[in-house]
């Protein structure tokens, strides 16, 4: 009697397996089955993608205080293409005579963002052999345009992060450590957007501009693995 094993053992070797060429699952040895989660996965393949503001001692300045109209960092999807935001993270450096320092990101589902201004920013794929690139418009800080909103609620608003409320003089990491992340896709519930669309990450401040640092990180891939 022939056996047709479905899973094969994989403790301490693991197969390069060929794009579109079969295999049996792999199993552990307890048995269970090894599975990558899905945003793992994303990153493996090529499709999750990278873009910061300010980088080693040079921070940039925020924003005044959130506004439709102003953002610190957009990503622009394209037709054909679904992206996910996976990361944003804000961290606040001098503040200088600032009050009411915040950060927030957004997505909207039906409409491409940029306008003007700020600088253009070619995401890094987060698989160091660039196995694809990120297609639309990407722009960092300071002090970028956006086109106007759509009405929500296709204009989602993902997360919200309040820093401080009172003006501090010249101080880094007040009271001891800020909490950086805004949004992380791991304790959040995702988004998916098709087409035309934006991510769009805001850091801003009522008073005076803020200077610090930013992290976008988000995935894109042919909108046909999901529609």
């Amino acid at each position: 009697m022939s056996r047709d094993d479905v899973f094969l053992v994989r403790h301490s070797s693991i197969p390069a397996v060929g794009e579109a060429q079969a295999d049996r699952a792999v199993i552990n040895r307890m048995g269970f089955q090894v599975v990558v989660d899905f945003f793992t996965q994303l990153t493996l393949a090529g499709f999750a993608y990278h873009m910061q503001l300010g980088t080693e001692d040079a921070g940039v300045a925020s924003t005044t205080a959130i506004d439709d109209a102003l953002a610190s960092m957009v990503a622009d999807n394209v037709a054909g293409q679904a992206m996910m935001p996976l990361t944003y993270e804000v961290t606040p450096g001098v503040l200088a005579t600032a009050t009411i320092v915040q950060a927030m990101l957004e997505a909207d589902k039906d409409k491409v963002r940029y306008s003007s201004g700020g600088t253009a920013y070619v995401p890094a794929n987060m698989r160091g052999d660039d196995s694809h690139t990120a297609s639309g418009s990407f722009y960092v800080g300071p002090d970028i345009t956006l086109a106007a909103k759509t009405a929500v609620p296709n204009t989602v608003e993902l997360a919200r992060k309040f820093y401080i409320e009172d003006t501090i003089t010249d101080s880094l990491g007040y009271p001891g450590a800020w909490e950086a992340c805004v949004y992380s896709i791991r304790n959040r519930q995702p988004l998916v957007l098709v087409d035309a669309a934006s991510i769009i990450g805001h850091f801003g401040a009522a008073t005076a501009d803020v200077t610090g640092y930013a992290v976008l990180q988000f995935a894109q891939f042919d909108k046909a693995l999901v529609v």
